[in-house]
This record gives structure tokens, C-alpha cells and sequence, in this order.
């Protein structure tokens, strides 16, 4: 883990101010950039430095999202640096967190006191427009940006209260950076349609344009009529990946297309079929959480676990290995999952745990009799 004295010296990445964080709040947050200089309709990479300061481990959720119930969320801010005869803002700018373009993998990360985790995340930078009505020309040049980030779960006190874990809920907002938006160069344009097996137009699939190195480029969401579009794009090749959202298996379909001179502009019709799993991968997995103690009720540390998962046709086999405080984190299929606990000295233990559908998180606390054979 590196120290916050680095973290800083990578927020230098691009000219910041200091963030506007609760100095009691123990997680601290710092972003740099890849690039300070972004090109229409290319997307900001960004990465989110965060640091416990505090004296107690924090867990926190992978994969910050723009919206949610339960989670991490990121808010961007994104703000023009104005310049004398300037026009009058209309509609202000936005930033947009890109979703997954495959199947999510959310999780949990353990922050230990005077740790860093670091999150790599992709941002849409969507520039002001000019005039009252909002109807103007976009406004290009320096941009000041800052994300806030939070996080919120609607379990967090029974989970507090069964597992005596600190799950981290709040807010906290990141240093400033400028950077420059630049409008767009290229002339291509990706289209295309997403329908059901019986021709029906679907509507909020999402949409995900990739370049060659698939790299994320641009994300769209399909229209009442299931259609998609991209533009001012430079020519060069390109992946489209359709995905429905909220699904508890893979639906990720993928096609790739040039656009040359000669045909500078392509088109693409997606038939997204539900398609039976057949590898684990391909289901929906969830954060849980569990704290392993004796019959006393003291956390043990070095306890293995191995989970269990099958419907018959797909067998997802986790494993992972307790912290000092007893605190296993893995990724479960909702439903019943079947635990083997093992720890040198201690009798195997089997039990059983229920994993419940939907997003979130889940806690366990199991308990392993750990009387000496």
C-alpha cells in the first residue's frame, strides 16, 4: 500500500486545489487523470485515491456508480473556467460514471488504517451550452472537475449489529482539477437497433463503444424504439457491447466494425436472446460479508472457507481466508450456499447460509467450536 504523501504527488497529474473533505471523516479522497487534455467524444479516466486516516478498519464497496440504493455513487462536478465575453452558460456541464460493459463484479475492500485503495473509474464529460434556453453551441476550453463520493446501505445498522463491522457510509469530496474539453475531430458514426427474439424493439439496453485496444469510448442507453447512436467519431475500428442491466445473468453480446473513408459510417441490429448460464461467471455475484468466532463469541483469525454454490447445472466453488478480526469477504450467487469452515485445531465445521436475491450486501456471523482435537 502506498502512503498518502504519494497519492498526493499523483494528484499532481494535473493542476488541483486542496478537496473539501469533514476532517472527521477518517476515508480521504484524492483523483488524478490519465489525460488532462480530452478529445470529444472520448471519455475522462479517472482514478479515486482513497485513504483511511482513521484508527479503525473500513470496508468499502467496489465499483462507485452515477445512482443506487445500496453502494458506492459517485457525483461528478464538472464547471467551466469562464473567460471574459464568454456567453451565458444555459445548461450546465455533467459528468456521467460510465456502468460495466460486461457483467458487474462488485465487492468488498478491506481498509486497514493508514491504507490506500484505489478505484479506476471512466467518466462521460458531457461540455456546458451557451445561451439562456440551452439550446446553444457547446462551450469548449478549461473545465474545473471534482467527484464526491458516497456511500449508503440500507442494511448497514442490523449488519453493525450482528457483525460488529464498520461498514463506511458518508460522503466525501475530492481535490479539483483542471483540465481542457476539446470538440470532436472525427466525421464516423456508429447506429444500430437492440430487439427481442420476436423483432420487438428493447429500450434501456445499454450500449458500450470500445476501440481497438477496447478501451471504453462512449455509453448510450437505447430509446422506446431500441435504437442507438454514436458520432463524430474518428475512423478506425470499433467494438459495440449490448448488455440489459438488472438481470441476474450474463446477456452481453458483442460485434466489431471499421469505419474506413469509403464507409465511414456503420450500422449494427443486436437480437439479445436470455440464454440458460452454464459457467458461474456468467451469474450475478454478491459482496457478503462474514465474522468467524469461537462459542465464546472471539473473532478467530486464519480460519479457510470454502463455499459451495449449484443449481444443478452451474457449481460455483469460492474460497477465502479470515483477517485477524475474523472478517472473510467473498462474492455469492444469491441462494443457498453451503460453508466449510476449517482452522488448524479446530473441528471442520459445515453450516449453511442464505444469500438473498437482489443488490446489496449481505452478513454472516458463523460461529466454529474451536476446542483443541
Amino acid at each position: 500500500m502506498r502512503s498518502m504523501a504519494c497519492l498526493a504527488v499523483l494528484g499532481l497529474l494535473a493542476p488541483f486545489t486542496p478537496w473539501a473533505a469533514n476532517a472527521e471523516d477518517p476515508l480521504k479522497l484524492l483523483i488524478s487523470v490519465e489525460q488532462p487534455r480530452i478529445t470529444a467524444p472520448y471519455p475522462a479516466r479517472v482514478t479515486l485515491h482513497l485513504h483511511n486516516s482513521g484508527q479503525e478498519v473500513l470496508w468499502l464497496y467496489r465499483r462507485a456508480r452515477s445512482q443506487g440504493t445500496d453502494g458506492s455513487m459517485l457525483e461528478v462536478h464538472l464547471e467551466p473556467v469562464m473567460v471574459p465575453g464568454t456567453r451565458e452558460i444555459g445548461t450546465p456541464a455533467r459528468g456521467v460514471v460510465f456502468e460495466s460493459v460486461g457483467l458487474p463484479h462488485p465487492r468488498f475492500v478491506r481498509l486497514a488504517s493508514g491504507e490506500d485503495y484505489t478505484e479506476k473509474t471512466t467518466l462521460k464529460m458531457v461540455p456546458a451550452l451557451a445561451g439562456t434556453d440551452g439550446s446553444g453551441e457547446p462551450v469548449w476550453g478549461r473545465y474545473r472537475l471534482s467527484v464526491t463520493y458516497r456511500a449508503h446501505y440500507s442494511n448497514a445498522e442490523t449488519i453493525q449489529r450482528i457483525l460488529d463491522v464498520g461498514l463506511w457510509q458518508g460522503e466525501v469530496t475530492s481535490n479539483t482539477i483542471e483540465m481542457e474539453l476539446q470538440p470532436p475531430a472525427g466525421e464516423g458514426s456508429v447506429t444500430g437497433t437492440a430487439i427481442s427474439p420476436d423483432g420487438r424493439p428493447l429500450d434501456d439496453v445499454l450500449v458500450s463503444l470500445s476501440d481497438q485496444g477496447e478501451h471504453l469510448v462512449d455509453q448510450v442507453w437505447t430509446d422506446a424504439e431500441g435504437r442507438f447512436s454514436f458520432t463524430h467519431l474518428p475512423l478506425a475500428l470499433y467494438w459495440v457491447t449490448v448488455r440489459r442491466p438488472n438481470l441476474p445473468e450474463d446477456t452481453t453480446v458483442f460485434r466489431h466494425l471499421i469505419l474506413t473513408p469509403s464507409e465511414p459510417s456503420g450500422a449494427i441490429e443486436f437480437a439479445l436472446l436470455r440464454r440458460e448460464p452454464y459457467e458461474p461467471q456468467h451469474l450475478l455475484h454478491k459482496p457478503v460479508l462474514f465474522r468467524v468466532t469461537d462459542s465464546a463469541g472471539r473473532p478467530l483469525n486464519k480460519v479457510k472457507m470454502e463455499v459451495t454454490w449449484s443449481s444443478g447445472t452451474v457449481l460455483d466453488n469460492v474460497k477465502g481466508e479470515g483477517s485477524d478480526d475474523g472478517t472473510i469477504a467473498l462474492e455469492l450467487i444469491p441462494g443457498r450456499n453451503f460453508v466449510t469452515l476449517k482452522r488448524r485445531g479446530c473441528p471442520k465445521e459445515e453450516q449453511r447460509v442464505d444469500v438473498t436475491a437482489g443488490g446489496g450486501i449481505d452478513g454472516f456471523k458463523l460461529t466454529l467450536d474451536c476446542s483443541p482435537n
